[in-house]
């Protein structure tokens, strides 16, 4: 089965009925027609719901076709008035090569296809047909309805519906003992536009609000949402007393929530923080803001020396993520994996500095001493250039104790709470900073090759979903937490040098280039899709 249909965010589409575009003179209902005549009273409410709105209407005047198979068209027509689309019902030529306005069948659905099209909602089966008379399956219902919804529908899995699936059972849209990959019929499609519909009791509050902000460290704050958005579209912004701190915003995969990192050596000093959802349709929004209250801070000889309220790790010695940091294919050893002081999971326990003036002071490592109520919790330690580092072992809280050196040489001590969390480590973006690489070739017994690694060549960089970065070779050091590989597409070689060679890259990032290969695209990626790319010219030295 093909799974051709797409839709778009709620964010974008507004779940409100243009049912006066749809309504006839005469409002139908379930008793005008005979084949409905033995349908169970609950599908007879929906359905009346649905007539009385204008979304529904019979396949003849006494019949409505209740068992009939869905197909695409009569689905365009339904999805567009369930989610509110515009329809210009003066459009008659369609986009596509295979929906003809004389066409008796599909004809009159034109004006919803195009609408649906238009808004994204629904894709062709290829970029020039949309096949319109094709039956549609249970899946596609449940993801389409789920999606409109604000659920955000995983389709990696296998089959690619099963996640549609449970969660249409769920929130009551999936039909009964109906399978993913079954034909949809139009008594199916009642269930679901109906249990989509704004006054259904299984549609919650499409309104999405900021649940939660919390600063992690002094350059990472951690944003939560209470729905799913639509995050080509969703804005986080970061300000202090009205004034916007510049910061990189990396989704999670669920896109419910969303870290904000603070960009070049910008650091958080103690105050009131507040960050703002922007980017969607104001009526989808219904808590646009979160405060909180960033660091504590001490003065000392006109001097005053900030430190974070908290920080947030996650387990990585106790989950078992560190047994696969095995030293080899360019990989970090258990070893510099759980050592706070070497490890990119660490995190630095920073101290700024700020003169009278409210400028950043750059000093030396100030720290002396650093201890943990729970070491199980979390492991510290003093580098010899006395900066302090922490690391999460298992799932906990516990408390550090810091002792460090100001300016004038006065000995200070602080307090603050580290939460260590079960949450794996993802790659939330990627990016090549080269996308054009010429590698050159050289000559061995006739035999073209090049060699060259890709993590230095792409200038690669990677962005955690707890905001730290691994920059080149470091994302290899790492790539057992990350999930990261490359693959290569569109591999081609000079015609009149005989077949085309091959292209292979090792678990470094190295990749070697055989015989007769001119160019070829380079593309990183991570396992939940986060792509970069780089286009690669081979030349003869």
């Amino acid at each position: 089965m093909k799974k051709s249909l797409t839709l778009i965010t709620t964010a974008a589409v507004a779940l409100t009925m243009l049912s006066s575009t749809a309504m006839a003179n005469t409002t139908k209902t379930t008793s005008d027609y005979k084949d409905l005549t033995n349908v169970e009273a609950g599908l007879k409410t929906k359905l009346d719901t649905l007539l009385a709105k204008g979304i529904f209407e019979g396949v003849s005047e006494d019949s409505f076709g209740i068992s009939q198979n869905m197909t695409r068209a009569q689905f365009a027509k339904v999805a567009s008035l369930v989610f509110g689309l515009k329809v210009d019902a003066t459009i008659q030529t369609s986009s596509f090569t295979d929906v003809h306005s004389d066409d008796p069948a599909n004809g009159w659905a034109i004006p919803y296809i195009e609408a649906a099209k238009k808004a994204g909602l629904i894709d062709g089966m290829t970029d020039t047909t949309f096949a319109p008379g094709e039956n549609v399956t249970v899946g596609q219902l449940d993801t389409v309805f789920l999606k409109g919804l604000g659920k955000t529908v995983n389709t990696t899995g296998t089959p690619w519906f099963a996640d549609a699936v449970n969660q249409a059972k769920d929130a009551n849209i999936h039909p009964a003992d109906k399978a993913g990959d079954a034909v949809a019929t139009r008594a199916d499609l009642v269930v679901g536009a109906y249990g989509s519909l704004p006054t259904s009791p299984s549609v919650e509050n499409k309104q999405v609000s900021i649940a939660s902000v919390q600063a992690s460290g002094d350059q990472v704050v951690k944003v939560t949402l209470d729905k799913a958005v639509d995050t080509s579209k969703a804005t986080l912004t970061l300000s202090k007393e009205g004034s916007v701190i510049s910061t990189n915003t990396t989704w999670s995969t669920d896109n419910n929530s969303a870290t904000l990192t603070l960009t070049g050596d910008v650091k958080m000093t103690n105050g009131s923080y507040t960050v703002t959802l922007g980017g969607l349709d104001s009526s989808s929004v219904k808590t646009a803001t979160g405060t909180f209250t960033a660091g504590t801070s001490s003065t000392t000889s006109n001097y005053t020396y900030f430190t974070p309220e908290s920080y947030e790790l996650t387990s990585v010695i106790d989950s078992g993520l560190t047994n696969s940091a095995t030293g080899t294919n360019g990989s970090a050893t258990k070893a510099d994996a759980e050592d706070p002081t070497l490890s990119k999971f660490a995190k630095e326990v920073e101290i700024t500095v700020t003169n009278s003036s409210g400028e950043e002071v750059s000093t030396p490592g100030l720290i002396q001493t650093i201890t943990s109520s729970n070491p199980n919790v979390v492991k510290v330690a003093v580098s010899s250039d006395h900066k302090g580092y922490i690391l999460g072992d298992k799932v906990g809280t516990a408390t550090i104790s810091v002792t460090y050196t100001t300016i004038s040489g006065d000995v200070k001590q602080i307090s603050i709470p580290v939460n260590v969390k079960n949450e794996a480590f993802t790659a939330q973006s990627v990016e090549a900073r080269d996308t054009s690489i010429t590698a050159y070739a050289t000559v061995t017994n006739g035999v073209y090759s090049s060699q060259f690694n890709a993590f230095e060549e792409m200038d690669l960089k990677v962005t955690d979903n707890y905001g730290t970065e691994y920059e080149q070779n470091e994302i290899a050091k790492y790539n057992f937490a990350l999930n990261t590989y490359f693959i290569t597409e569109d591999i081609s070689g000079d015609p009149a040098n005989g077949p085309v060679g091959t292209v292979a890259i090792d678990k470094s990032g190295n990749v070697q280039i055989t015989g007769n290969v001119t160019k070829f695209t380079l593309i990183f990626s991570s396992f939940n899709d986060k792509r970069a790319y780089a286009d690669v010219t081979v030349r003869k030295q």
